[in-house]
């Protein structure tokens, strides 16, 4: 069986949970407990202080998608869910890799590759923090990620309760043999390996994820490249919602210039259908960050829907722009005609 430990014990200067902090749309716990289901594991374990808040969330997330989360106060309980057979990933504290980084280390077809992940011993991630990411030999520190055999776990029963189980644990799989994987510099960079321990490495790690995710500026389409230089300068914040927001107020302005043009109104039906237009653009613009960022591939037939959907709106907007209800002239199909020329 697979099994992932993670853990949500670790404060920030500022007294803030490091599991809790928000990255990209979500919590760290968040990012850690996609990651361990990404990799396939079975059954996921928390250290915690309290069964509550995030841990709580996600603990009935995984056991509501058929998976198994355990939330325990200290580690007594590890020898007894962790058999000598398992394989056991396990994440520093407060430790966001990038997913595909994370599974090319780890995975090797068809079992996982066991390996204590390491760091040059001059990278500034062991240089200033030494405590998470402690020294393994001469050149190496721990990068916070490793994978090893079950059965060293079941010494954790000869270790006092106030031990730090994740530490005890990496001394255990380098006595049992788990060799070193060492990291290149170029690896671990910004949007690769974060430690979130503080607001300003969150802000660093986002910055630099959404300028590798989002989508090019193309100044041949100023209204698409006005976008998405709104999308990089607000996200993250509203990554959440700021899709679905986009898409309702798009659809909005988009019926009430195709209903002010079939009044007759056409100069304040095309006003409304171009801003709707730009609000349907900037809800895409987030949907494709957020689809990048969260590694999701859910969303793209409700764009394509959703696109289709604008461009029909916009081509009624035009029809009665030119020809206003009821009446009714030849011209008014180069609107519809001049959407879908566009298009081609």
């Amino acid at each position: 069986m697979r099994t992932g430990l993670i853990a949500a014990v670790t404060r920030t200067a500022t007294g803030e949970l490091r599991a809790e902090l928000p990255v990209a749309g979500r919590s760290v716990l968040a990012w850690q407990v996609a990651l361990m289901r990404d990799l396939r594991v079975e059954r996921i374990l928390c250290l915690c202080e309290d069964v509550r808040g995030e841990v709580l969330r996600l603990q009935h997330e995984v056991e509501a998608g058929g998976g198994a989360f355990h939330a325990l106060k200290g580690f007594a309980a590890l020898p007894a869910l962790v058999r000598a057979e398992d394989d056991l990933i396990i994440l520093r504290d407060g430790l966001v890799p990038d997913p595909l980084l994370a599974r090319s280390l780890v995975e090797a077809d068809p079992a996982l590759r066991r390996m204590v992940a390491c760091l040059p011993s001059d990278h500034p991630l062991a240089t200033s923090h030494p405590h998470d990411f402690e020294r393994v030999d001469a050149v190496h520190h721990w990068a916070g990620l490793l994978v090893m055999r079950g059965a060293p776990v079941q010494q954790l029963a000869d270790f006092p309760a106030d031990a730090d189980a994740v530490s005890v644990l990496l001394r255990l799989a380098l006595q049992a043999g788990t060799p070193c994987h060492g990291l290149t510099a170029n690896a671990l960079t910004d949007e690769a390996w974060l430690l979130a321990d503080s607001a300003d490495a969150i802000t660093r790690h986002e910055q630099a994820m959404i300028a590798k995710a989002a989508p090019e500026s193309d100044w041949r389409a100023p209204l698409a490249t006005l976008a998405a230089v709104l999308v990089r300068k607000l996200a993250p914040r509203g990554l959440l919602r700021a899709p679905m927001l986009g898409a309702a107020a798009a659809f909005a302005l988009l019926i009430s210039g195709a209903a002010a043009a079939a009044l007759g109104t056409a100069a304040g039906g095309l006003a409304l259908a171009a801003l709707g237009n730009f609000a349907a653009r900037l809800s895409g613009g987030f949907a494709t960050l957020r689809q990048h960022l969260l590694r999701q591939h859910t969303a793209g037939r409700r764009g394509a829907i959703a696109g289709v959907s604008v461009d029909v709106l916009t081509a009624v907007t035009m029809w009665f722009a030119l020809s206003p209800w009821p009446e009714w002239t030849p011209l008014a199909v180069c609107g519809p005609m001049a959407i879908g020329l566009a298009r081609l």
